[in-house]
């Protein structure tokens, strides 16, 4: 992945004269996640800007790497900045990267790989299951299969090969609410009541009121556990 997100800031950032600089960056941020985190975290296998995004704030909730930024220019800010970029707006390489991997896991079978590749696109066994499952749409209750998506709770590129198959990791949406909720506008309490963002607006022209209940099994939980803590916008509209 370095590889990569160096190429992509020399061809994407002429105006940086040194891009190895903010590659190697990388690199020394997660040696000091190792050193004074205690956390084996290696950023280049981060693949989620949102996983990303957190682990940038928990580096600067430090003084130590506050005072390290402003004494090197903001060099680790600008690199942080800069890899979460590249991870967000480079979505269809990472996904590249992870089937490349899955295809050449020889622990799997060709069966398994091409269940696991399928789930990315809410097709095969997966949408079955999910259908099996919900029979209409998880939010509005509507019936017409064939306009549903099955959207993975804890996204499919964060997910392990199990959790990429596992039909309590799904929900089966109309096309709006799937969109609201892979983007983290829209997510649920444990009892299945909606929460709202508040970047979110005009809520009654998409379908969308604080009184929505969805009737989650308890083997949703833990994924919607994720969803909440690691995909929704964090700023709440208050949901009574």
């Amino acid at each position: 992945m370095e590889e990569k997100f160096l190429t992509w800031i020399k061809s994407n950032n002429n105006h940086i004269t040194k891009p190895e600089k903010y590659s190697s960056t990388i690199t020394t941020i997660s040696n000091h996640f190792k050193k004074s985190f205690n956390k084996e975290i290696d950023l280049y296998k981060i693949i989620d800007f949102r996983q990303a995004s957190l682990l940038r704030d928990e580096y600067f909730s430090r003084e130590e790497f506050i005072s390290k930024n402003v004494k090197g220019n903001r060099m680790y800010s600008r690199s942080f900045d800069l890899y979460i970029e590249f991870l967000e707006l480079n979505t269809d390489m990472i996904d590249e990267v992870i089937l490349n991997n899955i295809n050449s896991d020889t622990s799997l079978t060709q069966s398994e790989k091409t269940t696991i590749i399928l789930s990315r696109i809410g097709q095969g066994k997966y949408r079955s299951d999910l259908i099996n499952l919900w029979n209409t749409c998880s939010i509005s209750k509507f019936k017409d299969i064939r306009l549903l998506i099955a959207s993975h709770i804890k996204p499919w590129k964060i997910s392990n090969n199990s959790e990429r198959i596992d039909k309590f990791n799904g929900l089966l949406l109309l096309p709006t609410y799937d969109k609201l909720f892979d983007l983290g506008f829209i997510s649920f309490e444990d009892s299945g009541k909606i929460i709202i963002s508040n970047e979110i607006s005009d809520l009654d022209l998409i379908g969308i009121n604080p009184n929505i209940r969805i009737d989650l099994k308890p083997e949703n939980i833990k994924y919607i556990h994720y969803h909440r803590e690691n995909v929704f916008r964090n700023s709440l509209l208050a949901t009574t």
